[in-house]
C-alpha cells in the first residue's frame, strides 16, 4: 500500500486542523509529519482513526502500489468462490511469499491459502494459517481481512463438527464488523457477508443469516453490482426454508435463479434446479 501524504496534508488543512490537533488521542504529531512528508504508513488502527477524524475513507489517501497483486488475489478469490480449485491452486503457486512487498499482501496470501485449504478439507492446515494471521498481523486488526480470517476460522471449525466454536468465531467476526471502522474494498465486504450468511445457515441461525445476506444485497444495490447477488438471494431462500417460511423461500430462490441465469452462474443454476 502507498500513502499519499500530500493529499492527507491538503485534507487536514481544509478541515482547519494542525498536525498536533489531528494527532490528539491517536498518535504523536511526529507520526502525522512522517505521513505527510515521507508517505509513511502507520499502524492500521492509527490510520483508521486519523481518517475517521478527517471524515474520509482510508482508500481516499491510500492506494495499492502493486495493482497486479490485487488482480491476482481477486482471481484466486473468485476461483475459490466458484469452486475452481485447480485454478486457485495454480494461481497460488505463482506467488512467492518472500517476494511479497508488504504485510498487507502477506495477510491476503495466507488468508487465501487458508480458504483454499478449507474448501479442500485440509482443516488443520487452514486453522494454522488463519491463526498465523490473527497472531502475526494483529496491528492490522482494522483491516477487513482480520474479520475475513475470523470467519475462515469459523468455517474450518464448522466443517470439523465443532459447532460451538464455529458460532463463537462467526459472532466475533460480526462484532468486529459492527464495532470497528474496518477498511476494505467492496468485493471483500460482499464476500464476508456471503460467508457469514452461509455459516449462520449451517449453524441453524436462520434469522441472522437473512439479516447478514440483506447487508450484502444492499452493497450490491449501492454499487450497482451483480457480484454474489444471486448467492445472497439463494442463501436467504435456504435460511427461510430452515425457518419454515416456504412461500417466502420460493420467492427468494426464484430471484436467485433469475439473477444466476443473467450472470451465467451455472453451478448455482444446478443447485436451484
Amino acid at each position: 500500500m502507498k500513502l499519499n501524504g500530500e493529499k492527507l496534508r491538503n485534507v487536514r488543512r481544509k478541515r482547519g486542523l494542525s498536525q498536533t490537533a489531528l494527532s490528539v488521542g491517536i498518535c504523536t504529531q511526529a507520526t502525522i509529519s512522517l505521513m505527510e512528508k515521507q508517505n509513511r504508513i502507520p499502524k492500521m488502527n492509527i490510520l483508521t482513526a486519523i481518517c475517521a477524524r478527517l471524515d474520509i475513507e482510508v482508500s481516499d489517501i491510500v492506494e495499492d502500489d502493486d495493482n497486479s497483486m490485487t488482480i491476482i488475489f481477486d482471481q484466486i478469490d473468485t476461483a475459490i468462490i466458484r469452486g475452481n480449485y485447480p485454478e486457485a491452486k495454480r494461481l497460488l503457486s505463482k506467488i512467492k511469499v518472500k517476494s511479497l512487498g508488504n504485510e498487507f499482501d502477506k495477510q491476503r496470501y495466507y488468508y487465501l491459502i487458508g480458504m483454499y485449504q478449507v474448501e479442500n478439507n485440509q482443516m488443520d492446515d487452514a486453522i494454522f494459517n488463519f491463526a498465523l494471521i490473527l497472531t502475526q498481523f494483529s496491528t492490522m486488526s482494522a483491516n477487513i481481512y482480520w474479520a475475513l480470517t475470523t470467519v475462515g476460522m469459523a468455517m474450518a471449525y464448522e466443517r470439523l463438527g465443532n459447532k460451538a466454536r464455529a458460532l463463537k468465531f462467526v459472532q466475533r467476526a460480526v462484532s468486529l464488523i459492527d464495532e470497528k471502522q474496518m477498511t476494505g474494498g467492496q468485493r471483500q465486504w460482499q464476500v464476508i457477508y456471503r460467508n457469514i450468511a452461509e455459516l449462520y445457515i449451517e449453524l441453524k441461525q436462520w434469522k441472522e443469516a437473512i439479516e447478514v445476506a440483506k447487508r450484502g444485497i444492499q452493497i450490491c444495490r449501492d454499487n450497482e453490482s451483480f457480484f454474489l447477488l444471486d448467492n445472497y438471494y439463494y442463501l436467504i431462500g435456504q435460511a427461510q426454508l430452515v425457518g419454515g417460511q416456504r412461500q417466502a423461500a420460493k420467492s427468494s430462490l426464484q430471484i436467485a435463479l433469475d439473477v444466476a441465469i443473467a450472470v451465467d452462474n451455472r453451478e448455482l443454476i444446478k443447485k436451484i434446479g
